[in-house]
């Protein structure tokens, strides 16, 4: 259950990448599923929620604004919402959902498990995903996160790289 918001961010991965359109190749639901199923071989049944929460992110937030379901068979944007997404409702959604992960996470001991855990280079990746946005990276406006939702993010990017540093503190200590 720890990971499973660290796994939902990755397809965001994408805004690092220059050379990757955004709700592209990482938004698949091929991509995904060719790189879960050694998970999914591996851990079996315990790696389910993660493949949940990966596709997660692209069948839920992403199909707002669009995004390339079916790469590399089809380039098509797909969305059933005609929403822009960085429009009042869907930004205030995003804060709604923050706020009740948030409380889920506190209720659930997650974000105390995730600033303790092992996941150090694990977290590289939303650490990654997450500041992309933020820094809008270089790739214009159309990039650039929303005023509301920069706490969340500068929340989540805190949360990520407090874990890292803390994992490579116990790491020293027990050398």
């Amino acid at each position: 259950m720890t990971l499973l918001l660290t796994a939902s961010v990755i397809p965001d991965v994408d805004l690092l990448l220059r050379f990757l359109d955004h709700r592209g190749p990482t938004h698949s639901l091929i991509t995904i599923a060719v790189l879960m199923i050694p998970f999914l071989l591996y851990y079996g049944k315990a790696a389910i929620p993660y493949a949940v929460a990966l596709v997660s992110h692209s069948m839920i937030g992403d199909l707002i604004g669009g995004t390339q379901l079916f790469w590399p068979l089809s380039t098509r944007l797909y969305g059933f919402l005609a929403l822009d997404v960085k429009g009042s409702f869907t930004v205030t959604l995003e804060l709604i959902l923050f706020i009740i992960s948030l409380a889920i996470m506190l209720k659930t001991r997650d974000l105390q498990r995730i600033t303790t855990s092992n996941y150090r280079i694990v977290l590289l990746l939303p650490f990654g995903a997450t500041i992309g946005p933020l820094l809008a990276v270089g790739r214009g406006p159309e990039y650039a996160l929303p005023s509301l939702l920069i706490i969340p993010s500068l929340f989540y990017l805190a949360v990520f790289a407090y874990s890292m540093v803390m994992r490579h503190r116990a790491q020293k200590k027990e050398t």
